[in-house]
């Protein structure tokens, strides 16, 4: 019971819904033993099932009106998961479910009220119960589901962070940081990171292991092009947010500290993808069904990177310097020496040329297009 309470408190759905239950069987326990359901007025006892199916239909009606409103003050800066999240919100489907069930059950006793015993009663009576104990919960999951983080977290609790949903996440982040609300942005920048971070880079592992333990295989081909694909589509979302970011910036619609923090929550990114690129898929830079979408990848990555770079030249000075030294840093200390050893020599001379940059900078803080 105790952890039943607990989970209450930090409002995990099922433990909650089980403590209702269990609160609700207690009620109707105790109204038992008083003799509540016995020497009902047949009269009595249809009045009370056509009050309580208009009190929960009323209830119902309130909470559905409820959540279009919601859905209405988070549609405009999240219009790409709001529809999803509502939805697939297993909290409203459960209560929707038990009062449309509860009042269907009502109405059909309502039929032969005059011949009831006890029993088809004390489970209305209980489901009446329940349904009025977890009314604050749903109501309180409704208004948690306000909270752009929330929202976010129950989306890709949906979704992995791959396909359309890479292409949803940046538009809401984008759309965050026109609106101010930058600290939206940055916690999809977090998350994306950590989903890179973790198990896309466990992922990227066991297909270049396979890849190179068969020597090549049509599946796991076919899943080592999209992951590549992946790749190219993230550094392309990463670039055009972090050019966004400038641009909002220079038009004084977020501060310097807001525009930095968004840099640097990309900057790592970027530098996990190398690193990646690098040193997980190093192997298959020699196997020749590989090294062609490899070379394509390292190649846009690599254009995503310099494009970010020639903008922060052009940045004010008040983002330009940390923006300038961290992305000129992203490239793993033997990323030349790796492209020289596969022949990659055009990639050699572009990532030689952002070597150069970052080693002028050391000396003098000046920085040269590329």
């Amino acid at each position: 019971m105790h952890g039943l309470i607990r989970a209450l408190k930090r409002y995990e759905p099922l433990p909650s819904y089980l403590l209702s239950i269990v609160i609700s069987a207690e009620i109707i326990y105790i109204f038992s033993e008083l003799k509540f359901f016995q020497n009902v007025n047949p009269e009595d006892t249809r009045y009370f099932l056509s009050a309580l199916a208009q009190v929960e239909g009323a209830i119902i009606a309130i909470y559905i009106t409820m959540m279009l409103v919601g859905v209405q003050l988070t549609l405009k800066d999240y219009s790409e998961v709001v529809l999803d999240v509502y939805r697939k919100n297993r909290e409203f489907w459960l209560v929707f479910i038990s009062y449309v069930g509860s009042i269907v059950l009502m109405l059909t006793l309502l039929q032969n009220a005059g011949n009831l015993n006890p029993s088809p009663l004390r489970l209305v009576y209980l489901w009446g119960a329940f349904n009025l104990i977890i009314l604050p919960l749903f109501i309180y999951d409704s208004f948690v589901l306000f909270d752009p983080k929330v929202l976010i977290d129950r989306f890709l609790e949906i979704y992995t962070i791959e396909g359309d949903t890479l292409w949803k996440i940046y538009r809401i982040a984008s759309r965050s940081i026109q609106s101010q609300n930058v600290g939206a942005a940055a916690y999809i920048l977090g998350k994306i990171r950590e989903y890179i971070g973790n198990d896309f880079s466990n992922k990227i592992k066991i297909i270049a292991k396979e890849i190179e333990e068969r020597r090549i295989g049509k599946p796991s081909l076919d899943e080592f092009e999209l992951t590549l694909a992946f790749i190219e589509g993230l550094a392309h979302m990463l670039r055009s947010l972090a050019l966004y970011t400038v641009d909002q910036f220079e038009s004084n619609r977020i501060s310097q500290n807001e525009a930095t923090w968004i840099l640097n929550m990309i900057e790592p990114i970027f530098r996990i993808i190398f690193a990646d690129l690098v040193i997980s898929l190093y192997p298959l830079y020699f196997i020749p069904e590989t090294k062609k979408n490899l070379e394509h990848t390292l190649s846009q990555c690599l254009l995503e990177l310099e494009l970010i770079i020639e903008r922060l030249q052009k940045a004010p000075q008040g983002i330009k310097d940390e923006g300038l030294r961290r992305f000129l840093n992203v490239l793993p200390y033997n990323f030349v020496r790796s492209l020289e050893c596969a022949g990659y020599w055009h990639l050699v001379e572009r990532a030689k040329r952002l070597q150069e940059l970052t080693d002028e900078g050391k000396k003098d803080d000046s920085f040269i297009a590329i």
